[in-house]
């Protein structure tokens, strides 16, 4: 008898534009990860509310431009009391 070990293969897929990264799409590697607590009724951390999205190249662009332009754009409280 003969044993043929077949290697296990992931296959990742953008979360945004769901293209599957194929090592042309994928060399940044790029992942969003959203920190967050789940809070319970009275407001205390119960649990760990954390995202994370796999990210291809160039939705990878696209949302880290995002992300700076709303930075950039936020008009700190005490300012927009002022």
């Amino acid at each position: 008898m003969s044993i043929t070990t077949i290697p296990a293969k992931t296959i990742k897929t953008c979360d945004r534009c769901k293209a599957v990264m194929d090592g042309r799409n994928d060399r940044q590697e790029g992942a969003l990860l959203v920190k967050a607590h789940a809070l319970d009724m009275h407001g205390h951390a119960c649990a760990d509310a954390s995202r994370k999205f796999d990210l291809c190249d160039s939705c990878l662009y696209t949302v880290a431009k995002t992300i700076d332009a709303a930075m950039a754009s936020h008009v700190p409280v005490q300012d927009a009391q002022s």
